[in-house]
């Protein structure tokens, strides 16, 4: 017995020692199938490039569980979302019980992904950005038999996602940062419960531009049963909290082949008006539990019916508030008696059909009370009965809100009852009558030792008959005073369809002052402006060009002006005087910098009424500007999406499609992306979204160009560009260096000394780093060489090395004329001479996009030259001693890549001349013969070995190059897909670190 258990115990300790060993090598030694296997499978699958770090396959993690994991995992988008980021994780984590593999059921006892980044995106036209998947080939349907295999999964979590949906279609936008969710449920039953708890840091949605949730925080504890095939899903215990308002919700929703159906109800489970303030922009912080509240709340509402593409199920909406108070803390006076009565009705699902309701808002700040109402019984045309009534003792706030060192005195009132239709189509609005004053106004802010003071004014907005032609508008005597300068300002305005204004302004403004008092978020001011402007008229004149009809007359001036923000460089503007009169605005001086770059301006600017007071009007103008130094990169946006440097990258610079200017240049230095710019003088036409050059000449790279063409943001996604150069005299060097174009098709430019000059005509699109989107160039032209040499290349030695001519090291170029063509991602070149050593050489072909060379070179070359091995053999079979001086054609194929050339010895020439002197060597009969016995034997395939084989002659423009192109060596299906994998994984690490920081 003890002998049978030493050896049980012997068995399982070898057994589980091989058990463990497999476990240790099995992934160590199949890890690199698996990759490829789930690189084989994504490429298959999906039309987007699938890239990450590093797979793992352990186990021990979780034993018994499998545990797979990708890291640094990321989906990158192709055309026309093209390397956008769709997906992107730190961690990717699928837990698997072993046992499982060996059965009917896969149950997977966890998923989980760490810090993941989802970018959802929806053109305007229904393209969406996750449709990535292939379809699949095979069309055919088959009926199969329902299998005993069983799919489940046991856990799922996200940790401190980001998520962002931009649909451009509706549109509509969500944004949800720090989302963390789980989630559990057994998707083997028919009927099951799903678990999930979900929270947010952050939640904002807009719909159509309006914000309706900014910045809010969410929590969701939801148990919902699922069953009918998973399309229906019916709430159990649940709660949705935004801050700290509370919902629950009850009832089921079900999702039908061609709509939606539902019968959801929801409610508050709380009755406290504190959760309710905590909806309240800005009140929500980290000392709101410290704000005092009082009062009752109810909220419910129902949504049931069906939703569809032209239906929208009944909803009900209701919110109560009663007797109501909050305070904050260490203010002395509390905000009471808030009272509201809110309901949203729609009995048929019809939207127009839509009832709001206020029937009562009510509140005291302090002493001073507000009362509203408003009823919408139909959304369109639109019937409104509104009313609201205030005062407000501006110095009481300061008691109420914390005000952070802003202090207000005044008294301010406002009455306004609306009652009547808006529809726009029929140019009505409701009957107004509106009154709004300001008294003894005072702002004081603790950044501004000064206070703006004495602001007073009184306005009327009167409409009896909800005509728009029949309204009035009134602003009298608005008056304030700060630092001494005094504004004074008075208009009419009435007519809605014709506006007829009248407008008397005059005053000095401190912007810097003025901005500190009212900041700006994200931008500061400074500088102070004086007027003296009175305009009247009517915008029908303005339309017409009636400019007799529009007395318009004044002076500004703007010294000192600065202007900062986030998104460009600073402004300044040392001095600025205009004068207005109907037609435009005549710049008398403009004198400035921007960033790093100054400008003075002259010259005039038209239809400045229309385009302030019209819809879509366009702003003309004829300008002079001068510059010493100006710096274009400031002005270039910085992609959302990251790239794999360091730097910021530039982004397309968009033309305004409502300004038509004519601006006459003249800047003596500039800067774009890498270029340096000198004495650029010409002429910019700046119309429709287009920016047209017209002898635009400058200096740049050593030499002097001239550009005439069309820069077009009309599609600012695909700007596009088409350009005649003229170029005179630019180093070759410099232009491979600085040029993306000159880099791809012809990088051996960067070894080349010498200069060249170019008439060349370019096409095609720009990327969104403002570099041409090399697949969409088309162009030609001629290309012109004075003198240049190449040494030291591959391409030389190469050549050299199946030659075996010893004096070729060099390749000299003078007064070479080549005519080159771009098309469909090739560059084409046709024959032109140049010298190898002492040896003309006539060159032709092309370079395509992925950088593969077709070229032939064709050279005559004395005998004597070629080497022993070559000469041997044509003496032996020609009979005769070849001539040393005799020229040999010789017809080189150069394939391959630049860095990685190809090349090779073309026969055709080389084998007739062979035969022409086997033929000269003997009588006819004989020769005959000769020819017949060299064919086919040895010495045919050892002549044939020496040339290389039947490699054809390309630099013969008129033969059929498609049959006598060099055969070239294109990049290998790998290399291309190690380069897109590296380019979208360094993407995805960088997208992954800019989370991190």
């Amino acid at each position: 017995m003890k002998k049978a258990a030493k050896w049980f115990l012997i068995v399982f300790g070898v057994l589980f020692g091989l058990f463990v060993i497999a476990a240790i090598l099995i992934p160590v030694f199949f890890k690199d199938d698996i990759r490829a296997a789930i690189e084989k499978e994504a490429s298959k699958s999906v039309n987007a490039d699938v890239v990450f770090e590093d797979f793992d396959l352990s186990f021990f993690t979780n034993f018994p569980n499998v545990t797979a994991s990708l890291e640094n995992l990321g989906v990158i988008n192709r055309a026309p979302f093209e390397g956008q980021v769709l997906f992107a994780t730190e961690k990717f984590e699928v837990e698997i019980n072993l046992a499982d593999l060996l059965g009917d059921e896969i149950r997977v006892k966890g998923i989980s992904l760490i810090r993941p980044v989802v970018n959802i995106k929806v053109l305007k036209d229904g393209r969406a950005n996750w449709d990535i998947a292939i379809p699949s080939a095979d069309t055919a349907t088959t009926t199969e038999e329902p299998g005993e295999f069983q799919f489940g999964i046991d856990h799922w979590e996200l940790v401190d996602a980001n998520v962002t949906y931009d649909d451009r279609s509706l549109p509509y936008v969500l944004t949800v940062k720090g989302l963390d969710h789980s989630g559990s449920g057994d998707f083997t039953q028919d009927v099951f419960d799903l678990k999930t708890k979900t929270t947010a840091d952050t939640v904002t949605t807009s719909f159509d531009g309006v914000e309706y949730l900014t910045d809010k925080k969410i929590d969701i504890d939801a148990t919902v049963s699922i069953s009918e095939e998973y399309t229906k899903y019916t709430f159990k215990e649940n709660t949705l909290k935004v801050n700290d308002f509370a919902m629950h919700f009850d009832g089921w929703f079900k999702m039908n082949e061609n709509d939606f159906g539902m019968d959801l109800t929801f409610k508050s489970p709380e009755n406290s008006f504190k959760s309710l303030l905590s909806l309240v922009p800005g009140i929500y912080s980290k000392d709101f539990d410290k704000i005092k509240t009082e009062g009752d709340l109810a909220f419910n509402g129902v949504v049931k019916g069906t939703y569809s593409e032209k239906q929208m199920p009944a909803f009900n909406l209701q919110l109560l508030v009663k007797d109501a108070m909050f305070q904050y803390p260490d203010l002395p006076t509390a905000i009471k008696n808030i009272n509201m009565d809110l309901l949203v009705d729609n009995k048929d699902g019809v939207v127009e059909n839509t009832i709001v309701d206020l029937k009562n808002l009510h509140l005291d700040f302090g002493s001073n009370p507000i009362d509203a109402k408003a009823k919408i019984t139909k959304m369109y045309p639109t019937n409104v009965d509104a009313s609201l009534a205030a005062k407000l003792n501006l110095a009481e706030l300061n008691k109420m809100f914390p005000m952070d060192g802003l202090e207000m005195k005044g008294n301010y009132a406002v009455n306004l009852k609306a009652n009547g239709v808006y529809d726009s189509l029929k140019k009505l609005i409701p009957a107004i009558d509106a009154k709004m004053t300001l008294a003894d106004g005072y702002v004081k802010s603790k950044d501004v030792p000064l206070p703006l003071d004495d602001m007073h004014f009184t306005a009327l907005i009167k409409n009896a008959s909800g005509k728009m032609a029949e309204t009035f508008i009134d602003v009298n005597d608005f008056a304030m005073l700060l630092d001494g300068e005094k504004l004074n300002a008075d208009l009419h305005l009435e007519n809605l369809d014709n506006y007829t204004w009248d407008l008397k302004l005059k005053g000095g403004i401190d912007l810097e002052k003025m901005t500190k008092i009212f900041p700006i978020e994200g931008m500061t001011l400074a500088g102070k402006v004086k007027a003296d402007i009175a305009t009247k008229g009517k915008y029908s004149d303005v339309q017409a060009e009636k400019y007799d009809r529009l007395p318009t007359s004044g002076t500004a001036s703007l010294t000192d002006f600065k202007y900062t923000t986030t998104d460009l460089p600073a402004v300044t503007l040392s001095s600025a005087a205009m004068v207005f009169d109907p037609k435009q605005i005549s710049l008398q001086k403009l004198n400035g910098t921007i960033g790093k770059s100054d400008f003075a301006v002259t010259g005039s600017v038209l239809n400045y009424l229309g385009y302030v007071f019209g819809e879509n009007e366009t702003i003309k103008g004829n300008v002079n500007f001068t510059s010493n130094l100006f710096d274009l990169n400031e002005f270039m946006t910085e992609e959302e999406t990251p790239v794999a440097e360091d730097t910021s990258s530039f982004g397309v610079i968009p033309v305004p499609q409502n300004v038509d200017f004519v601006l006459h240049s003249n800047i003596k230095a500039a800067k774009m992306m890498d270029f340096n710019i000198t004495n650029a003088a010409g002429d910019i036409i700046v119309k429709d979204g287009i920016a047209n050059l017209s002898g635009l000449r400058f200096n740049m790279l050593g030499g002097q160009f001239v550009v005439n063409g069309a820069y077009n943001t009309r599609d600012i996604e695909h700007p596009r560009y088409d350009m005649k150069l003229k170029i005179e005299n630019v180093s070759i060097k410099d232009a491979a260096s600085a040029s993306s174009l000159v880099q791809t098709y012809a990088p051996i430019a960067g070894f080349v000394n010498g200069k060249f000059s170019t008439d060349f005509a370019l096409t095609g699109e720009l990327t969104q780093s403002m570099m041409p989107n090399m697949a969409t160039v088309n162009g030609g032209g001629l290309l012109k060489i004075a003198q240049a040499s190449l040494k030291d290349s591959k391409l030389i030695s190469g050549i050299t090395s199946i030659t075996k001519l010893s004096d070729t090291d060099e390749v000299t170029m003078k007064d070479v004329l080549m005519s080159a063509s771009l098309s469909d991602g090739k560059l084409s070149v046709k024959p032109f001479d140049v010298n190898f050593g002492n040896y003309k050489t006539t060159v032709a072909g092309s370079t395509a996009l992925d950088g593969t060379i077709d070229y032939t070179l064709k050279m005559d070359v004395p005998a004597g030259k070629l080497g022993a091995q070559f000469n041997s053999l044509l003496t032996k079979y020609t009979g005769t001693q070849t001539d040393p001086n005799k020229p040999i054609p010789l017809t080189i194929g150069l394939g391959g890549k630049f860095n990685d050339p190809k090349p090779k010895l073309v026969m055709d020439e080389q084998k007739e001349q062979a035969k022409e002197a086997v033929t000269e060597a003997a009588k006819e009969e004989a020769a005959k013969q000769i020819q017949k016995a060299v064919k086919g034997t040895e010495a045919e395939k050892a002549l044939n070995k020496i040339l290389g084989g039947d490699k054809k002659d390309s630099t013969n423009a008129t033969t059929d190059t498609a049959k006598n192109a060099p055969i070239t060596v294109p990049a290998t299906k790998e290399e291309v897909k190690e380069k897109v994998e590296e380019e979208a994984k360094k993407k995805v690490l960088n997208l992954l670190k800019k989370r991190g920081n």
